[in-house]
């Protein structure tokens, strides 16, 4: 079996309030720390199948603009 990424947004991110779901409260995280993201969705090959795991995003949303409030930015399309 082989699974692959196949990559269609990059450079995104999620700040830290939103990564740790905000559980203790939005004021015990960092907003200005940012973990590196991306969307992609998932290709598998079982041998005797191909399997395409789509993640979710709909075909022709639009890139979003990140602003220093921004929780979550899914990135620039490929």
């Amino acid at each position: 079996m082989e699974i692959k990424a196949v990559k269609f947004r990059r450079d995104g991110f999620y700040s830290q309030p939103f990564v740790f779901g905000g559980e203790e409260g939005m004021d015990r995280f960092d907003r200005a720390v940012r973990y590196r993201g991306s969307l992609q969705n998932y290709l598998i090959d079982t041998g005797s199948e191909v399997i395409l795991v789509d993640t979710g995003l709909p075909a022709g949303t639009p890139e979003e603009v990140p602003t220093e409030e921004s929780m979550l930015y899914t990135g620039k399309n490929i």
